[in-house]
């Protein structure tokens, strides 16, 4: 069996936080559970820039983001929930 240690993940909308408005039905966040709960996986949201809101709605089981790449750069996610772009 194959298990990536790097996921792209859509989403339809995202915060600075790594959070991350999916389209239902908890996927991404079960499958990243799942594979973090075994090594460090590092999850890249891809996403447009108009997609950033101030904040997400989440809960527990919400895994977050490690990066967010849009058409305008990278912005790396930290484990504290701040952000910055990715020079």
């Amino acid at each position: 069996m194959v298990e990536p240690s790097v996921l792209l993940v859509p989403l339809l909308a995202f915060d600075r936080a790594g959070y991350r408005l999916g389209y239902g039905g908890g996927y991404y966040d079960r499958t990243l559970a799942a594979l973090r709960a075994g090594r460090e996986v590092v999850a890249f949201g891809v996403a447009f820039a108009g997609q950033e809101v101030d904040h997400v709605p989440h809960d527990e089981t919400d895994q977050r983001l490690d990066w967010v790449i849009t058409e305008q750069g990278a912005i790396r996610i930290e484990r504290n929930g701040t952000s910055e772009a990715a020079r």
